[in-house]
């Protein structure tokens, strides 16, 4: 008999939930969300945010994302993880998703075989921040494994000898709807956390490039005192960074730009990408990943051969300085964009646990 949606509890594993803020954060809500309204079980493990549903929040005196290094966090938040009961009356099949890196992994087996779960997902969504074969170590007994990044898949996949599936994220629904209000008009909207990885230090490039055009960053982090030094030293007028701001008000933003732009160094995939495409933005990107499942060269936007900031200029002057292309790429970023919709994640997810499920008696087999 085949497990349907219905029979299928899902134990969702990772530190923080929105409000606070993050890609990751948005993703694994959503994803969660998407599949409570298939008839998923989901209880979510979390230390900081608000959950949406059946949930245990496990350190709540402490902000587990705040210890370093990784493997420590990860080590403490699967302890308290470990001293929680779940509720397993309704017999329902359970499979635990772990989302992280690696030392979420390493731990979320152990927390796995303690539970004694039909299976054991992963969600990997950022670039590799290890050598392949720790990956392929703590990978062993994960399946389904889900990767963010098109280039970690194919590593992956090729490393752990298991289909690693390819799993973008995805925009919440709101971004294909009419915004309730606007946001002031601006020409280049940026949107994510304040962070090193991030290389902000290309948008002031940028601005300071093109100064007829305008500017906005939205997102917090470590970064945010030095850039705005930066930004006043360099009396970079046209530039505003707003902070952190809740998704109406992105999506608010982003229906009155012209265009996104992200200039990371390393992204697995960029979920504020998708929405600013669902908005109908076209996006110009720079390779922190391989973004060859999203972006059509040149049709609804771009990414850069590298991070120079003279080519991110022309990308941005090849849809800013045509009307017509700038529209034609919008609308074809919104075209992309419907094919990740989360309900179609959801189902990718659910369909990769059932399978897992009916494979293997127990996650210790």
């Amino acid at each position: 008999m085949t497990l349907g949606a219905d029979r299928l509890h899902v134990i969702r594993c990772y530190e923080r939930l929105p409000p606070m803020s993050g890609g990751m954060e948005r993703h694994i809500s959503e994803l969660t969300a998407a599949q409570r309204r298939q008839g998923v079980r989901v209880t979510e493990l979390f230390n900081s945010g608000m959950p949406t549903g059946e949930s245990f929040q496990i350190w709540s005196g402490l902000r587990v994302d705040r210890v370093r290094p990784a493997l420590l966090r990860a080590g403490i938040f699967y302890l308290g993880a470990a001293m929680k009961r779940i509720d397993s009356s309704d017999n329902r099949t359970r499979v635990l998703h772990v989302h992280g890196d690696w030392p979420a992994f390493l731990f979320g087996d152990a927390l796995g075989r303690l539970l004694g779960v039909r299976a054991a997902a992963a969600s990997l969504h950022e670039c590799l921040h290890s050598f392949s074969s720790v990956y392929a170590w703590v990978l062993n007994r994960y399946d389904p494994i889900f990767t963010t990044g098109l280039h970690e898949s194919t590593v992956l996949t090729e490393v752990t000898g298991k289909p690693v599936i390819h799993l973008p994220s995805a925009p919440a629904e709101l971004f294909f709807a009419s915004p309730t209000y606007r946001g002031d008009p601006v020409d280049v909207i940026v949107v994510g956390s304040l962070t090193a990885r991030k290389n902000m230090e290309a948008v002031l490039e940028l601005a300071a490039q093109r100064p007829q055009l305008t500017f906005v960053v939205y997102g917090d982090g470590p970064e945010r005192v030095r850039l705005e030094i930066l930004r006043v030293q360099r009396k970079l007028n046209n530039l505003q960074f707003r902070g952190a701001v809740g998704p109406e008000d992105i999506h608010a933003a982003m229906c009155t730009a012209r265009l996104f732009v992200n200039t990371a160094f390393a992204e697995g995939s960029p979920t504020a990408a998708l929405e600013a495409m669902a908005s109908g933005l076209p996006v110009i990107l720079t390779p922190s990943n391989d973004y060859s499942m999203i972006v059509e060269q040149g049709k609804n936007g771009r990414v850069t051969q590298g991070w120079s900031v003279d080519e991110l200029t022309r990308s941005v002057d090849e849809f800013l300085d045509d009307p017509q292309r700038l529209a034609d790429a919008g609308y074809a970023a919104r075209k992309v964009a419907q094919i990740h919709r989360w309900d179609v994640k959801a189902t990718i997810v659910t369909n990769a646990m059932i399978a897992a499920a009916e494979r293997h008696g127990s996650f210790d087999k």
